[in-house]
């Protein structure tokens, strides 16, 4: 998609959401994707790994998942960058099926199941990720219409419960800039998270960096917003 087609949906989404779901394609069913990677291709989606791996480097390394891996080699170069002990998954039994054998682990998980991303953790027989990377998951969902909003804040609740406590990090990139995505990820969103964003490459791709919060500093989080909830819900009496 070109970055003139991608303004294009952002605008329909920020000034006329009902109208983006006539710009999606199926995107959230397994159908979709098995049909494409029967083909024999790879497609990196927005970036190249290279730059992301740089980008990347100033993490704290540890256990780390790629989600939506496709047919992605960025599992491998952060391997190689030292991002270990590391595992790739889809949710494409297609695309599991050709890649289950390659040296960096490949599995059959689908994000938004947090069942899902546990089952990953004990394949690796840890206990949280210190790192949860996305070149195109996340990015792909905002594509998806209508349930684009409850796909992707479903993939983000689910890797609050699997990321290391106050230092475990999920960053993914997009087309989009944050007033167009934030308002995607789910309101619970920034009360789980400290959510930084920054340009990587040129025409503008972003790349999101969300630092699961102190739990300390969750709830103070969360009790502001309960008392701006109940203040607002005061005034409007």
């Amino acid at each position: 998609m070109s970055i003139r087609g991608r303004k294009f949906i952002d605008f329909l989404r920020y000034k006329v959401p009902f109208l983006s779901g006539s710009t999606s394609a199926p995107i959230h069913k397994t159908s979709y994707w098995d049909a494409i990677y029967q083909d024999s291709f790879v497609f990196e989606w927005g970036v190249q790994p290279k730059i992301l791996g740089d980008e990347l480097m100033g993490l704290q390394k540890g256990p780390t998942c790629v989600l939506g891996a496709g047919t992605s080699v960025l599992g491998s170069e952060l391997a190689q960058r030292g991002f270990k002990p590391l595992v790739q998954c889809d949710f494409s039994p297609e695309i599991v099926k050709k890649r289950e054998k390659e040296d960096v682990p490949f599995k059959l998980a689908d994000a938004t199941k947090t069942e899902d991303l546990k089952s990953l953790l004990a394949f690796l027989e840890v206990k949280q990720f210190q790192n949860i990377v996305d070149k195109g998951l996340i990015d792909g969902l905002y594509l998806g219409g209508e349930t684009s909003s409850l796909l992707i804040s479903d993939v983000i609740s689910s890797c609050s419960h699997v990321l290391t406590p106050n230092t475990g990090t999920l960053s993914f990139v997009s087309f989009s800039p944050p007033k167009h995505m934030v308002p995607l990820l789910g309101k619970n969103a920034p009360l789980a998270f400290k959510i930084d964003c920054r340009e990587i490459a040129d025409p503008p791709i972003y790349l999101y960096e969300m630092r699961v919060r102190e739990e300390k500093r969750r709830r103070t989080v969360h009790q502001k917003h309960q008392d701006k909830t109940r203040k607002r819900n005061q005034k409007r009496r």
